[in-house]
């Protein structure tokens, strides 16, 4: 098997919704705290008073194990669209100063071929990381440990066979390894500091001085011994809420966590090879006053595509009108992004080079309008499914066909009100249309195209009315 492990340095960060600028999370065992997150000069590791001396200016946050368990599997899915099976596990040591690592495994020996080799397999999923503005260290090799580790400490060159992982694996540092204290530190007090030396040990030393589990864990690392996991399976829906670090009330400042929201329903429709037609954006509110709820929820904003889209900078401007149009009535406490309608991407989609680019664009230009302006403001004419010419045309969204056109000649251009005649002209290609006796609108009337001062228009006499009668009226013109 081949392996390819994501490691994200910064999920813990993410999870409590921080920004790397302004804040750094903390983790607590017992009395001791340290940081598990990087902010100007604070370093994982770094005992919390001393991370305050460094940035005075930063906030510190609490881990949430729970929102870092959420966020791993959602960037998980993120791995379906390469390979299977996917592994998601956060290795961490219960002991002070233990620095947590989150990875996601993927077996990519069986997929490879599919892309057209393991670079441009690699190219994929970093596209899709990009687009969905994640942060991964990569590693490649034939045991997952290893895989981990070499995405741990940034070398990105693949290992492909389980003979080289001596050799690679020989300078890399013990400590970047998430082994216990208890392992490590008799290890660095021999003079033991790296893969290589200790895998020169002497096997029964090392059992009797570190137990079976050392040993074990060693034989992982280079392929030596079974690596038991339990494969995930992908949401089949995307629903994912979102607590923000603190209330927003600006709808700019709320953009920055709808991009991350954003960023996770990216990885969703790269893993399911979808595409997604219409969303829904929940906001629940923290109101202010006195005998107000805790929270409520705001009217959830529709956006419906006209084409399927799978890219970030199709989803986020309409989303962004949408917002300004209709401000949330107080500040902002969560967020929930809902993928209600997907599809699968039309191949022009999928193509990175593709010639309808120019189509594309003026499709998103069209779903920033109707978010700006209202969908009732943006549409095209469509056929309806009915013969009677008064009622034989709508409004419907741009883009939309409606049923097949009629097949007899009508007017390009019609009255907004019939145009009254004295009398009925001479005219050609009558046609008798009845219908619609049960509506408040039923017809029998005979039409026909006539010249009228040297244009053609086309003219409606009224046969159930006055059977008798030459009472006309102009329905259009032919141009």
């Amino acid at each position: 098997m081949l392996w390819l492990c994501l490691t994200f340095p910064q999920l813990a960060l993410d999870a409590v919704g921080g920004d790397a600028q302004r804040h750094w999370v903390m983790a607590r065992h017992g009395a001791h705290q340290w940081a598990v997150s990087t902010c100007g000069a604070i370093a994982p590791g770094m005992p919390v008073s001393m991370a305050r001396l460094r940035a005075p200016e930063a906030l510190g946050l609490s881990r949430q194990p729970q929102a870092e368990q959420a966020l791993l599997a959602s960037r998980a899915a993120m791995a379906y669209g390469i390979g299977s099976p996917v592994v998601a596990e956060r290795l961490e040591i219960a002991e002070p100063y233990a620095l947590p690592q989150a990875c996601v495994w993927v077996e990519i020996g069986a997929s490879q071929r599919l892309f057209g080799g393991l670079e441009a397999l690699r190219d994929q999923l970093c596209s899709v990381l990009i687009e969905a503005d994640v942060q991964a260290r990569i590693g490649i090799a034939p045991a997952r440990a290893a895989a981990a580790l070499l995405a741990q400490v940034g070398d990105t060159a693949p290992c492909l066979h389980g003979a080289d992982l001596p050799a690679r694996l020989a300078t890399l540092p013990i400590a970047a390894l998430p082994w216990p204290k208890a392992w490590r530190e008799p290890l660095q007090g021999i003079g033991i500091h790296s893969v290589g030396q200790l895998w020169q040990l002497p096997r029964e030393g090392l059992l009797r001085r570190l137990g079976a589990g050392c040993l074990r864990a060693l034989d992982q690392l280079h392929g030596r011994a079974p690596e038991p996991f339990q494969a995930i399976t992908p949401p089949s829906q995307f629903n994912v809420r979102l607590e923000l670090l603190e209330e927003i009330a600006h709808v700019e400042t709320l953009l920055f966590p709808l991009q991350r929201l954003l960023g996770e329903l990216l990885g969703f429709l790269a893993a399911h090879d979808l595409a997604v037609l219409r969303l829904r954006l929940e906001l629940e509110l923290a109101w202010a006053g006195e005998g107000a709820q805790p929270s409520a929820q705001a009217a959830p904003l529709e956006l419906q595509l006209l084409s399927p889209a799978r890219h970030r900078d199709r989803l986020l401007p309409p989303l962004r009108e949408q917002l300004m149009q209709h401000p949330p009535p107080a500040p902002v406490r969560a967020l929930r992004l809902i993928a209600v309608e997907c599809t699968r991407p039309h191949p022009d989609q999928i193509d990175a080079f593709v010639a309808s680019r120019q189509a594309q664009d003026w499709t998103a230009t069209l779903e920033r309008l109707r978010a700006r302006l209202g969908e009732a403001a943006v549409w095209t004419p469509v056929v309806r499914d009915d013969h009677r010419p008064a009622f034989a045309q709508d409004r419907g969204a741009p883009g939309s066909r409606g049923v097949a056109a009629p097949t007899t000649r009508r007017p390009l251009w019609w009255n907004p009100r019939p145009q009254p005649l004295a009398q009925c002209p001479a005219r050609t290609g009558i046609e008798r249309i009845a219908g619609g006796w049960w509506t408040p609108a039923p017809l029998d009337a005979d039409y026909g195209w006539a010249d009228i001062n040297g244009r053609q228009a086309w003219v409606r006499r009224d046969v159930s009315g006055d059977p008798l009668g030459n009472r006309a009226w102009i329905e259009g013109w032919s141009g």
